[in-house]
Formats: C-alpha cells, structure tokens, sequence
C-alpha cells in the first residue's frame, strides 16, 4: 500500500514524468542525427525501418534484463503463453504502428515540427481512455484542454514560412502519434497481473523486430560508417527502454489522462533539443504561440477531478 501510494502521488508522477518527457524529447534530433550518421537516405524507407527496429530491439533486451534484476515475481525472461496476445496487440501500436509511421515522416518534417505533433498522443489518450475506463471520464476541462492543444497543432500551419501539410510527412507524424495514444490505453488495459518491466520489454522488442523484419525483406541495411553510428543507436535504444519502463509504471498505476498528459511536454523539450543539436530556429512567434497553447491544454487537464480506481 505504500509503495501504492507513493506511485499515485502527484509529486512522483509529475517528476517521473517530466524526466520521461525530456528524455523523449531528445529522440528527434537523436533520429536525424542517426539518418546522416548511417548515411540513410530520406527516400530509403527500408533502411529507416532497419534503423528504427534496431533501436527498439535494444530498447526491449536492455528493459527485459532490468526487469530479470529488480522484478521479484519476475523469475523467466519469456512471457507466459496468456501473455503473449496482449503484449503482441500492445506493440502493433505502441512501437511497430507509432514508429514505423513516426521515423517515415520524420524525414521531411523538422526536429522541432515532430516534437510539436507528438501532443496527438496525448489527446488521443484522453479521448480513448474516457471510452474505455469508467473511472477516466472526459470532463469539461480535459475536453477543453484537448482542444487547446489541437489549437496549437494548427498554429504550426500558419505563416512564418510554413510550408504547409503533407501526409507523408507531418499527416504520418500525427498517425503515428495517434497510434502512441492507444497503445497507451491498451497498457493501461492489460496492467493486472503483469509487471511493467515484462510488459514493456517484450513489446518494445517484439516491434522492434517486426521493424527490422520489415526493412531487410524490403531491401534495408545498416551501415555502421564509424564509431557514432553505434553510440547514436545505443543512446536511442537505452534512452527509448528507460523512459519506458517508468511510463509504463505510471500508467500501471494511475489514470491514462493524468498520465498521458504530460506527453505535452514532449514539444517543449523537442523544440529545445532541436535547437541546440540541429540549429533550428525556434524563436518564432507561430513556435512560440504553438507551446504555450500545449502547456495551457496540460495544465486545464489536470486540473480535472479523476474518480479513484
């Protein structure tokens, strides 16, 4: 009961999930980085689905031996046979559907655009969960504060030089992050009687494969040009496995909204990164304008009262 309480309090999940987010935000610059490291191509679809697997196949062995080390109950590295089903549908959506789509659109949208269009995920997740738990219902001020953000989404589109949408590129941002939202309520879903380090690993690792399946029957390679390429990948598959376990220890125990929300930080430390790794300009009125719009759905929805589950 204590260690219940501990993982509910607002302190802990707001610290735990600043720390996640931040983490996170450092994948977009990370991912471009990786592109001109390997030397990948925008248009080699393969390759980037090589590259994107060969993270999350690192992400998922490295939560899987941490979970052999901390999980008490957690005795055999491979799941049981009831586990398999859900942990499989989990990763359809949370790793293989969000990043396939994800490091796809990736190539013709920035750093800080990407980092901005992750905020999706999180109304996505608050939508859903309020059809899916009784306990997470949608009231007026998270409803206002997903409006808010999809407000600050469509700043992105106006003026200061905008290129405009494209689908293949910020429309499969948005999808993949529409995807990242129901693989939050399937977590959710699927949390009794499964530890989140068995749940995380194996569906970060499961996906990961599918991705590398996927770019080397398409004709993918990875090219390690020098000692960066390896570092890059590893700090994008710890980084990925880290954050992961504790996301999905919060969304274990907490309400998917009181969670998800915090995903609206993803832009600000997105645009951050971006700015210090990738030399983007940050500093305009429509960016700005962007960030505070999110940070303003995140703190409505969380203002919210969420019945006790």
């Amino acid at each position: 009961m204590k260690d219940k309480k501990i993982l509910t309090s607002p302190l802990f999940v707001t610290l735990c999930a600043f720390f996640c987010t931040m983490l996170w935000g450092t994948a977009f610059p990370a991912i471009k980085i990786g592109y001109k490291e390997f030397q990948i191509a925008p248009d080699d679809v393969a390759s980037i689905l090589c590259f994107a697997g060969a993270r999350f196949i690192i992400a998922g062995l490295f939560v899987i031996v941490i979970g052999l080390i901390t999980e008490k109950k957690y005795k055999k590295p491979i799941p049981r046979k009831k586990d398999i089903v859900p942990i499989c549908i989990l990763s359809l959506f949370q790793t293989y559907g969000q990043y396939m789509l994800l490091y796809i659109g990736i190539v013709s949208v920035t750093g800080t655009n990407s980092s901005l269009f992750t905020s999706v995920s999180t109304f996505a997740s608050v939508i859903l969960s309020a059809i899916v738990f009784k306990t997470d219902s949608l009231t007026i001020k998270k409803l206002a504060g997903c409006i808010i953000g999809f407000i600050g989404i469509s700043v992105m589109f106006v003026g200061d030089g905008s290129a405009g949408f494209s689908f293949l590129g910020e429309g499969l941002v948005i999808l993949s992050n529409v995807a990242g939202g129901i693989g939050n309520v399937i977590s959710k879903k699927i949390a009794d009687g499964r530890t989140p380090s068995l749940v995380s690993g194996w569906q970060l690792f499961i996906g990961g494969t599918a991705l590398f399946i996927s770019g080397v029957i398409s004709g993918g390679k990875l090219n390690f040009l020098s000692p960066s390429c390896l570092l890059i990948l590893l700090y994008l598959g710890l980084m990925a496995g880290g954050a992961f376990i504790i996301w999905t220890l919060l969304l274990f125990h907490n309400p998917v909204s009181k969670v998800a929300v915090y995903n609206l930080l993803i832009p600000v430390f997105g645009t951050i990164w971006s700015a210090i790794f990738l030399g983007e300009q940050i500093f305009t009125l429509r960016n700005l304008c962007a960030i505070l719009l999110i940070c303003s759905g995140i703190f409505l929805a969380q203002q919210a009262k969420t019945i006790s589950n």
